[in-house]
């Protein structure tokens, strides 16, 4: 299966400037961090996300609009992958979610349902 990039979505926007950061503490399993490298390609108009690995940072966009709600920043360690922080878009054109602990819940919940299909 070959990983989502970055080209794969014509439009994508930058972080923008109004943003808060979150401090996150997870380890991938080494089967996890391949899963997580492989990013989401949108299938069909209900898949709401287009996500991307890169230089050890996952993005998150919105497939529809192109917008990055999310940049989600790992360590490697040998051949896993350990999640430490989380860029979040708190631009209200953009993103209307105000709640750091709702945004550290749905980035696990996404990377839960989109990445390692559980």
């Amino acid at each position: 299966m070959k990983p989502a990039q970055k080209t794969d979505l014509p439009v994508l926007h930058p972080m923008p400037t109004q943003r808060t950061i979150l401090l996150l503490d997870q380890l991938f399993s080494k089967d996890e961090s391949a899963l997580l490298k492989l990013g989401f390609m949108p299938h069909e108009m209900e898949d709401k996300w287009f996500i991307y690995f890169e230089d050890n940072v996952l993005y998150f966009h919105r497939s529809w609009t192109g917008n990055c709600i999310y940049q989600v920043f790992f360590t490697e360690m040998g051949a896993t992958l350990c999640m430490i922080r989380a860029i979040v878009n708190r631009d209200p054109q953009q993103y209307q979610q105000t709640d750091d602990e709702y945004d550290a819940e749905a980035i696990s919940r996404i990377i839960n349902t989109f990445l390692l299909h559980r």
